[in-house]
């Protein structure tokens, strides 16, 4: 396998507060890790440290055995993010949300439209984001997944606010993903049933 991340020893620490200390795991190239942990474990600031938005107190972040300082611009290049806000604009439509988006810039409709049957949105292409429920704009922000493969994806609880229908199809979009070699390291507050290795971030604070 091709490693990809690589964090050693990361300890997060915020108004003197210790988050985490001493986390280390790889996230291999077709594999997923997942965060799991309770509120206030650190989950969103070990993804913000990861991209340089936390300042990390010790610790290494390696993207494809570089310091990830000195290879910033091809990480951020190859990552995916989505945190807790799904960045989605309230006024667009469905359709605009992914024209206009910088991940489907110059794709062609007939390829958004098939993305958005896939998460079973295709019946709201005009509806306006401010109009979807929680789930559908979650589905949304899954059709933004599949319109590009990044190398990784770095998501904050993809399975919150979603039904048992939504949660299968988030197994099956990671599922697809990894078998065209795009990476996981999502967070989560109970282990899910995707395929990753675990870990439980309450055990390093």
């Amino acid at each position: 396998m091709t490693n990809l991340l690589k964090i050693e020893n990361l300890t997060c620490q915020r108004s003197n507060n210790l988050i985490f200390s001493n986390l280390s795991f790889e996230v291999e190239k077709g594999n997923n890790v997942e965060i799991i942990g309770s509120n206030g474990s650190g989950k969103t600031s070990l993804l913000r440290c990861i991209l340089g938005l936390v300042e990390k107190k010790e610790g290494k972040i390696s993207w494809k055995n570089q310091p990830v300082e000195e290879s910033r611009h091809s990480f951020l290049k190859s990552c995916l993010y989505q945190g807790h806000e799904l960045a989605l604009k309230p006024s667009f439509s469905v359709l605009e949300n992914l024209t206009y988006s910088h991940l489907s810039f110059g794709l062609k409709e007939d390829k958004i439209l098939f993305t958005l049957k896939e998460v079973g949105l295709n019946d709201f292409i005009k509806r306006t984001a401010s109009d979807l429920s929680t789930g559908q704009l979650k589905r949304l922000a899954l059709a933004r997944w599949l319109m590009c493969d990044q190398e990784l994806y770095l998501i904050d609880e993809p399975f919150s606010s979603l039904d048992e229908e939504g949660v299968r199809l988030v197994l099956r979009i990671i599922k697809e993903l990894n078998s065209r070699g795009c990476s996981f390291l999502f967070t989560s507050h109970r282990s899910t049933e995707a395929d990753s290795t675990k870990i439980h971030l309450d055990h390093y604070s």
